[in-house]
């Protein structure tokens, strides 16, 4: 490799694990903060122990962090839910998998929950067409299988993002792990789009159980009480 080629290669992964110890120190930086507040460039900067000038070379605004943040969770949510929706041909647990996603990884990685519960998070999932339209789809699909009622999509799409936050929320708070209320949160919102109590905790414990079984393919995965 010639040496002009190395010495830019070497430059662009030295750019790259800066860039990561900053996202890392945001995301720390969410978990300290006050619930009412987000993280400002000087909190960042103190837990990535780096100078604003670093920061500003890397990222024009805190707000550009977020953002970044943001789109890379989304993406890796969507990921997961595809992989671990495949098998699932009940559409009620289908929709219960997204809710015990989120509150689950909430309290497992309390990082995660930190930043769901403090912003916009229907904006990053929205940032992309196909993820912004995936929970409309899946209820969609259900309705028309007769397994959900409502009437309104927008209705029912903010139902299920909307509780999960709050759910979120509760955790990041309460700072515990907590199966029971998890699995009790996802039956609501099934509930709320129509489903038969017996149906609808059917359908949480086959999408728990989809959780429980792919574990080892979740890296913010820990062990929590039995369904």
């Amino acid at each position: 490799m010639p040496v002009g080629d190395h010495r830019v290669r070497v430059a662009e992964q030295k750019r790259e694990r800066m860039r990561e110890r900053l996202i890392d120190a945001t995301m720390a930086a969410y978990l300290g903060c006050e619930p009412d507040r987000h993280p400002v460039v000087e909190d960042v900067i103190r837990i990535a122990d780096v100078s604003r000038g670093s920061f500003y070379k890397h990222f024009d605004a805190i707000d550009s962090v977020f953002a970044e943040i943001g789109r890379r969770m989304a993406q890796e949510m969507l990921s997961s839910y595809v992989h671990l929706a495949a098998p699932l041909t009940d559409g009620a647990a289908r929709i219960a998998l997204g809710p015990l996603m989120a509150l689950a990884r909430s309290a497992m990685e309390p990082r995660h929950g930190a930043f769901i519960s403090r912003v916009d998070f229907i904006d990053f999932l929205a940032s992309n067409q196909s993820r912004g339209n995936l929970v409309a789809l899946r209820l969609q699909d259900g309705r028309a299988r007769g397994e959900l009622h409502f009437e309104s999509v927008d209705a029912a799409v903010d139902l299920v993002v909307g509780l999960s936050l709050e759910g979120a929320r509760r955790i990041l708070r309460t700072r515990t792990l907590d199966g029971a209320y998890i699995r009790e949160l996802a039956a609501m919102v099934l509930r709320g789009l129509g489903v038969p109590p017996p149906d609808a905790d059917r359908a949480v414990a086959l999408a728990w159980q989809r959780l429980v079984d792919e574990a080892a393919s979740l890296h913010w995965w820990r062990p929590v009480g039995p369904a």
